[in-house]
C-alpha cells in the first residue's frame, strides 16, 4: 500500500503540471489563433507542446496537433517564416503581407490572454469568499483617528450614507478616503449614534520593497482574547492570586470569549464580589521527548471584589489586557542583556508611555538602530535600561537581501473576530477583488524583473519546470481555489515573459514591428537571423539557471555533494 502511495503521487503531480502548463498554453495559443483567424490569415499548425505529435487532425486548412513535450506550444502561420512559399491562392493570406498593426494585434493577442485569463481565475477564487467578518471593531489603536471616537464592539452601519456590512466595506472606503471627514454610523451595544473620523495616509508594505499609500483611522475587527495581566500584588487579583496570562472564560456567570465581554461583565461593579473562572496555562516539561513547548491549561476560580471608583471594572479588581506584557524573551538578544524577563510590564520607551505592543514595536523599528531607553515594572520594582535592537542582514523568502533590526522579546494576545456573515454582494466583490489581485500581481511580476536587474534579487530566486511541478503538486492537494490562483500567478508571469524584447519572443517580434514603422523597412534576414540565434542562446542559458536552481531546491544533499567532490 505504501509503495502503491509513493507512485501514485508524482503521477498526480505530473498530471497537476500537464493540466496547469497546458491550459495557459492553449490560453496563450489561442490568442494567437482567434486574432489570426479574424485578420483573415491562414493558420497552417495549432500545437499545444512541443516535439514528437502524438495526436491531431486537419480542420478548415489547420492542422491541430497535441505533441509529446508538454511545456510550450505554438501557432504556426503562413508567412511566419520568411522563406514560406506564397502560392497565388493564398494571397494576402500571409502573417507577413498584413499591416503592421493587424502583425502586431495578433503577437499581443497571446501575451494579453494570459495577462487577461487571471481575472477569470481570480473571480472564481473569490466567489469562494461566502462569509466575510462583520464590520465589528476588535481594536481602535490609541493615538489614532479613531481613538476616543469608536470603540471595541462598535457595529458600523454605514459610512457617509453608504451601507457597511462587511469589514471588507469599511476598509475599503477608509483606504480610499485620506484626509476626508467620513460620517461613520455606528450600533453601540443597540443605541444608534454617528461619529466623525478622518482617515491619515499610512503605509501599506508588500514585498520587494513596494510600499502604497492607503487610508487609515487605526482599527482592526480581531478582538483581543481575555488574556489578563496582573498590575499589583496589592490589587485584588493578585490577593486572589491570580497571575499574569491567566485566560479568563467567564465571569459572574457571563461567558467570557473577548476582552470586552470581560469588562462589559464587570463594568457596574462597585465592590460586590464576582467569582471568575479562568484557565493558568502551565507548561510541560519535555513534552515528545522535548521536541516542542505545550502548555496544559488548568481550570481555575476566583472571587473578585472590584474597588469602586473610575475605571473599569476588571482595572479596579487589578487586572489589564496581557497586550504590554512580555511573553519570550530571545536569550542573548539585547533585550536579554538589557534584564527584561517574561512577564515584566513594559511602561515607557524613550520617557514616553507604552499604550500598545503595536506602536510600540513601530516605534522601534523607525529608529533602525538607534539607542533606546526602555523603562518596565516587574512585581512592585520599575526598572529602566538601555538598549538598541539587533542588527540583522540575509535574505527573505523571495532571494532578496535584506538589512534589517529584529526585537528579541514577544507577547502573548491571542485574538479572535466575531461570527462571519454573508457576504451581501458576492459578485461585485468577486469581479472587484479579481481586478485588484491580477494588477497586483502584474505589478510584483513588473518589479521583479527590474530588481533582478538591479541585482537586489537573487537569480537563485529563478524557477523553472521542476518548480512548477512541486508547487503544482502541493496547491492541487489544498484545494481547487489554491490550485486556480497559482494558475492566475504563472499566468501572469507567462504573459510579462513573453513580453520581453528578446527575439523568438512575442516581444523580439514588437521589437521588430517598432524598427519596421521608424525605418520604413523590416529588419534584413540575415539581421533577424542573427537576433534569433541571439535570443535562443539567452533563453537557452536561462533555461539552464532556472533548472540549475530547481535541482538545487529539490536535491540540495546532492548538490552539496557534487560540490564537494
Amino acid at each position: 500500500m505504501v509503495a502503491l502511495c509513493v507512485r501514485v503521487q508524482p503521477l498526480m503531480h505530473f498530471v497537476y503540471f500537464v493540466v496547469l502548463v497546458g491550459v495557459l498554453v492553449f490560453i496563450h495559443e489561442l490568442g494567437h489563433f482567434a486574432w489570426a483567424k479574424f485578420f483573415g490569415v491562414r493558420v497552417l499548425t495549432f500545437s499545444l507542446g512541443f516535439g514528437p505529435r502524438i495526436a491531431g487532425f486537419h480542420r478548415g486548412g489547420t492542422e491541430y496537433v497535441v505533441s509529446a513535450l508538454p511545456l510550450g506550444g505554438y501557432v504556426r502561420m503562413l508567412g511566419d517564416n520568411p522563406r514560406d512559399e506564397i502560392h497565388p491562392g493564398d494571397e494576402g493570406k500571409s502573417f507577413a503581407q498584413q499591416s503592421i498593426f493587424r502583425r502586431t494585434v495578433i503577437t499581443v493577442a497571446g501575451p494579453a490572454m494570459n495577462l487577461l485569463f487571471p481575472i477569470v481565475l481570480y473571480f472564481i477564487v473569490f466567489l469562494g469568499d461566502t462569509q466575510l467578518s462583520p464590520a465589528s471593531l476588535g481594536m481602535v489603536f490609541p493615538n489614532r483617528p479613531g481613538y476616543g471616537i469608536l470603540e471595541p464592539g462598535d457595529r458600523v452601519t454605514s459610512i457617509d450614507g453608504e451601507e457597511v456590512h462587511t469589514f471588507y466595506d469599511l476598509t475599503r472606503i477608509v483606504e480610499r478616503s485620506a484626509g476626508k471627514t467620513l460620517r461613520f454610523e455606528i450600533d453601540r451595544d443597540g443605541e444608534h449614534m454617528e461619529a466623525e473620523v478622518t482617515p491619515v495616509w499610512a503605509y501599506k508594505e508588500h514585498p520587494l520593497d513596494l510600499v502604497r499609500r492607503v487610508g487609515r483611522v487605526g482599527i482592526q475587527p480581531h478582538h483581543p482574547i481575555a488574556v489578563v495581566g496582573v498590575t499589583t500584588q496589592a490589587s485584588a487579583a493578585g490577593a486572589a492570586r491570580m497571575a499574569t496570562f491567566d485566560v479568563v472564560v467567564a465571569a459572574g456567570g457571563v461567558p467570557v470569549t473577548r476582552w470586552i465581554d470581560l469588562e462589559r461583565a464587570m463594568a457596574h461593579n462597585q465592590g460586590s464580589m464576582v467569582p471568575v473562572t479562568y484557565l493558568r496555562p502551565v507548561p510541560v516539561k519535555g513534552a515528545l521527548g522535548g521536541l516542542v513547548e505545550l502548555d496544559v491549561y488548568e481550570p481555575r476560580v476566583a472571587t473578585l471584589t472590584p474597588e469602586p471608583g473610575e475605571g473599569t471594572g476588571p482595572q479596579r479588581a487589578g487586572l489589564e489586557s496581557s497586550d504590554l506584557y512580555v511573553s519570550d524573551v530571545k536569550a542573548g538578544s539585547p533585550e536579554h542583556r538589557a534584564g527584561l524577563l517574561p512577564g515584566d510590564r513594559l511602561l515607557t520607551l524613550d520617557s514616553r508611555p507604552i499604550t500598545l505592543w503595536a506602536t510600540f514595536m513601530q516605534d522601534l523599528r523607525k529608529g533602525r538602530g538607534a539607542v533606546h531607553e526602555i523603562e518596565w515594572r516587574r512585581g512592585d520594582e520599575v526598572f529602566t535600561a538601555r538598549f538598541a535592537l539587533e542588527h540583522q542582514r540575509g535574505v527573505d523568502e523571495h532571494g532578496q537581501e535584506v538589512d534589517a533590526y529584529t526585537s528579541g522579546i514577544r507577547h502573548w494576545v491571542p485574538t479572535r473576530i466575531d461570527p462571519l456573515v454573508d457576504n451581501p454582494h458576492p459578485i461585485r466583490y468577486a469581479m472587484r477583488e479579481a481586478l485588484a489581485a491580477t494588477a497586483e500581481m502584474v505589478e510584483l511580476t513588473v518589479f521583479s524583473v527590474v530588481r533582478l536587474l538591479q541585482g537586489r534579487l537573487s537569480v537563485k530566486t529563478i524557477g523553472g519546470p521542476l518548480t512548477i511541478f512541486r508547487v503544482a503538486g502541493v496547491a492541487a492537494r489544498e484545494g481547487a481555489l489554491n490550485y486556480l490562483a497559482l494558475m492566475a500567478f504563472i499566468s501572469i508571469n507567462l504573459g510579462l515573459i513573453n513580453l520581453l524584447p528578446i527575439p523568438l519572443l512575442d516581444g523580439g517580434h514588437l521589437m521588430f514591428f517598432l524598427f519596421e514603422a521608424v525605418a520604413r523597412r523590416p529588419p534584413s534576414l540575415r539581421v533577424r537571423e542573427y537576433a534569433h540565434i541571439a535570443g535562443f542562446a539567452l533563453l537557452v542559458s536561462v533555461m539552464v539557471l532556472a533548472f540549475k536552481n530547481d535541482i538545487e531546491r529539490q536535491w540540495p544533499r546532492i548538490v552539496d555533494q557534487i560540490a564537494g567532490e
